[in-house]
């Protein structure tokens, strides 16, 4: 009876544990997190019946456990953790990309309303009431920058304010996690190893509500206990042990462990803070960089601009918006690292030099540890963009990317640390500083002009301001004086091709320019930049000893026309040094002159040297013109360069009857022959040789001016009897003493002749720089001067277009009187589309327009991508329910089962009552 009543007890047992468990279930059916449990059963151990064999003894329960599969909760943990990120960012993204893109609120409006403004002032530059709109509208750009700054580092507040809340929610998650793992622990040690399924769903629960706001890795330990690792792996939960974190004022994470923090703003991810740092490092601080540059762009081509004109009152322009460098401006770009050594006395400024070489990125400057070596790096993408070594000896500046950083003064060491934010404040800092409209400076300075004695088409551009300031942002020279251009330019037409650029201070007797501008070269048809543009190009003037016909320079008499002389130049060493303006590289290139050889083959081979050109020419002067009347006649001849000039008559007994004789119709009318005869000569003309008959400014004699453009050497030589007193004087133009060319023809051809050599003047470009050997070298001079080579960069440009004609003139002068001048209001009004951004490829609107065009498209895309998320989440915990969630009608029927069991065993109960007291009546 013992064995069918135990029996009975065990199942009526286990049926109160199923009823207890399905209750359970269907209870907690709504409990979120909650997951299913089950009773396991084995049977009892059977017991021994003799010769019957075994009976059985009935049934245990052997545990209740949760019905849930790792997996699946793993990926419920992942999709979660996905979602919140997703959804986080695209909640954020939205807001910025109406702000932007809205008109009303976001810079285009701005924009579009300024310049219409500054167009309306350019088509009538003197209407006051069109400059005072200009001036509001001035008001008004900056106005919408501030706000828009302010509105972004709203958000930036907002964004590190949730940073702080949700790493306070992720700090009480981890201690709560930890909590349970203690008390899963204690209660499985107390239930005989057995799990406490509902501390281990609230510690998924918890888990799962983790997983929202951080992407976290999850290691089951196999005693009960969860690990839990975030970023690279930085353990935020061992067993009982929790880290935390805390955020710095600059919106850093940190995570907390044994009292030491380490930042891991970086390496974490995922969940709602993954979704705020994604949007505050991808979308905010970009979108604060790239309106910052475009306020600095704006800033600085408005007020360069503003500054090239004229105002109403005659002035130079003043600035239209604040400095864009100013001391607090320049400093405040500078975020000093938290954990650089004391004492904190470090003072350095970040310069903005080239707005159109400037991106969006922020950099990094880092003194190596242990060393004096330093690095800068774009934080965008960890490139390397300078480095070198720190001197020691402060101020030190370093350039890079159209920027220059400069350690003032302070205890730098290694490891010190520093971000360099170029752009991030610019829009904060935009302000308008204009507040007369007769301050707009709508006229150009310089105002050009062709003489009314020109015979040829040539026409003159009305001219245009490149900058006020040289390579090294002094003043140039041009205007410095108020008032006037200095020095007043003018452009004489030495030929059809060549031209001369010259200082008119004094018109009556202009002069050389310094550096002089001599022999240019003019080609018809086009539109010919008479200055350069580049604002470190220099200029070398051949000046040296042995050019053209120094002093101690004689004729050499010769056998014939195919005996040939040299014009003395010796050979030298020229050592070009050239600098990258962008990279900082240096190279060298040296060459070698070849002794004798013309300028024009100095020149070409000079011309090779990147970055370099040289222009050559020669100059001559046949003077003092005497032929005695018996040497009228053959064999007298003139030769330039292997040509003759004197025409004989068909019998070549005579000259021809209209070359005039010196002697008796005067050198002058000689000189006009031989002029002529040299003008029409082709073979001449091939070597750029031009001659006109004059008389000397000084002495009043004639003579006759000879001009190689192509800098050959010009060999000039006389035949005349030597039993008379025929001779000419030759010189080479530039002061050097003359020499004299006589009669040496004894009846065998013998003449006398002297070649002058040629000048030539090098143009080195930014970066390039010439040493000589020997130094004082005999083409160039002293290459150790100080005006060596000299800045050729004028601040202006002009051009020259159409067919001038020899002598014809065009001035350059300043602009008096300017008040319907309009020219540089339409420089302003060209900036609306000039290409000043990103190395000339944007103009203002399309820096914007890209920024607009980046955040709606990230917006867009996110907006997918959430939703999709959504889609995955909804399916894993639908997966997730389909396993362990409660199903009502599924634990009902489990009741009904439960409840048959337990009548049933109650049942077996009842009968092992009955068959005892049966067999109790029977004794």
């Amino acid at each position: 009876m013992s064995g069918i009543l135990s029996n009975a007890i065990s199942g009526l047992q286990a049926s109160q544990n199923a009823l207890r468990t399905a209750g359970h279930n269907i209870s907690n059916a709504n409990t979120t997190g909650y997951t299913r449990q089950q009773v396991v059963y084995s049977t009892r151990p059977e017991q021994s019946a003799g010769a019957a064999g075994f009976v059985g003894s009935g049934v245990t329960t052997t545990s209740i456990e949760r019905i849930v599969n790792d997996f699946v909760t793993a990926q419920l943990r992942l999709d979660t953790s996905t979602y919140n990120q997703l959804n986080t960012y695209n909640v954020n993204i939205s807001k910025i990309d109406k702000l932007f893109a809205d008109t009303s609120t976001g810079l285009s409006g701005g924009l579009q309303t300024f310049f219409a403004a500054l167009q309306n002032g350019a088509n009538d530059p003197a209407s006051t009431p069109a400059r005072q709109l200009i001036v509001t509208e001035v008001n008004n750009l900056s106005v919408r920058f501030n706000s828009l700054y302010q509105r972004l580092a709203d958000i930036e507040k907002s964004i590190n304010g949730e940073v702080k809340t949700i790493t306070s929610q992720m700090t009480a998650l981890a201690k709560s996690i930890a909590e349970l793992n203690q008390s899963i622990a204690e209660k499985r040690a107390s239930g005989q190893g057995n799990m406490p399924n509902d501390l281990m769903d609230k510690r998924d629960e918890a888990l799962r509500q983790l997983s929202g706001l951080v992407s976290i890795q999850v290691v089951n330990q196999g005693d009960g206990d969860v690990n839990v690792f975030i970023g690279n792996g930085q353990p935020l939960i061992v067993g009982s042990q929790v880290s935390s974190f805390s955020v710095t004022n600059d919106g850093k994470i940190q995570l907390v462990s044994n009292g030491s923090a380490a930042d891991i703003t970086s390496q974490i991810s995922g969940g709602q803070i993954g979704g705020l740092l994604s949007y505050r490092n991808e979308v905010l601080y970009p979108a604060q960089n790239e309106l910052g540059r475009v306020a600095l762009a704006i800033s600085d081509q408005f007020n360069k601009m503003q500054q090239q004109g004229l105002d109403l009152d005659g002035d130079y322009g003043q600035p239209l918006f604040s400095d864009i460098n100013t001391l607090d401006a320049m400093s405040s770009r500078i975020v000093h690292g938290s954990n650089n050594a004391l004492p904190y006395d470090r003072n350095l400024t970040l310069r903005i030099d080239d707005v159109n070489a400037l991106g969006v990125n922020d950099y990094r400057f880092e003194i190596i540890p242990n060393t004096s070596n330093y690095l800068i790096t774009r934080v965008g993408d960890n490139s390397v963009v300078a480095q070198g070594a720190l001197t020691g000896a402060y101020p030190q500046t370093i350039s890079f990317e159209g920027l220059t950083l400069s350690l003032n003064s302070g205890s730098f060491q290694g490891g010190d640390s520093f971000v360099l934010q170029p752009t991030k404040y610019a829009a904060r800092d935009i302000k308008s500083v204009i507040s007369r409209p007769e301050d707009l400076a709508f006229a150009s300075p310089i105002r050009t002009a062709s003489s009314t004695s020109n015979s040829g088409s040539g026409l003159i551009s009305a001219g245009d301001v490149l900058s006020l300031v040289d390579i090294n942002g002094n003043t140039l020279p041009a205007y410095q004086t108020a008032g006037q251009l200095s020095p007043p330019i003018l452009i004489r037409f030495t030929s059809e091709t060549t031209y001369e650029v010259l200082d008119n201070s004094d018109p009556a007797n202009p002069k050389p320019l310094s550096p002089a501008l001599r022999e240019q070269i003019f080609i018809p048809g086009t539109s010919n930049a008479v200055f350069t543009s580049d604002m470190g190009e220099t200029l070398v003037v051949g000046k040296g000893s042995r050019l053209g016909l120094p002093a101690g320079r004689e004729p050499q008499t010769l056998a014939s026309l195919s005996n040939t002389m040299s014009n003395g130049y010796l050979a030298e060493q020229l050592r070009f040094t050239i600098t990258d303006p962008t990279t900082g590289s240096v190279s060298t290139k040296t060459l070698t002159t070849v002794p004798g050889a013309s300028a024009a083959q100095t020149a070409a081979q000079i011309s090779t040297i990147p970055g370099v050109t040289a222009r050559a020419f020669t100059t001559a002067n046949i003077t003092n013109i005497q032929l005695d009347n018996a040497d009228f006649a053959p064999p007298t001849q003139l030769y330039v360069n292997g040509e003759p000039l004197i025409e004989y008559d068909a019998y070549g007994t005579g000259f021809q009857g209209d070359v005039p004789n010196p002697n008796t119709m005067g050198e002058a009318a000689f000189n006009d022959y031989l002029a002529q005869r040299i003008n029409a000569n082709p073979n001449l003309q091939t070597l750029g040789l031009r001659a006109v008959s004059s008389t000397n400014p000084v002495t009043g004699a004639a003579e006759l001016q000879l001009v190689a453009s192509s800098g050959v050497d010009l060999d000039i030589r006389l035949v005349a009897s030597g039993t008379n007193s025929s001779s000419i004087d030759v010189n080479d133009g530039t002061g050097n003493p003359s020499v004299r060319l006589a009669g040496a023809d004894t009846g065998a051809g013998e003449q006398q002749g002297i070649v002058v050599g040629g000048r030539i003047d090098i143009t080195m470009g930014n970066g390039v720089r010439l040493n000589t050997s020997p130094s004082n070298s005999p083409l160039f001079g002293d290459s150790t001067a100080s005006d060596f080579a000299l800045s050729s960069y004028i601040g202006y440009q002009v051009y020259i277009s159409g067919q001038p004609k020899a002598g014809d003139t065009f001035t350059v002068g300043f602009n008096t009187n300017g008040t319907n001048d309009n020219r540089n209001a339409l420089a302003l009004v060209g900036l609306e589309t000039a290409k000043t951004m990103q190395n000339g490829t944007m103009s203002f609107g399309d820096a914007y327009g890209k920024l607009v065009e980046e955040i709606g498209t990230r917006s867009s895309l996110s907006k997918i991508n959430t939703e999709a998320s959504k889609s995955l989440l909804e399916q894993t915990q639908s997966m997730r329910d389909g396993i362990s969630g409660v199903n009502l009608d599924e634990e009902a029927a489990d009741l009904i089962r439960f409840q048959q069991l337990y009548q049933a065993n109650a049942r077996v109960i009842t009968v092992a009552r009955e068959l005892f007291d049966t067999l109790l009546n029977a004794l």
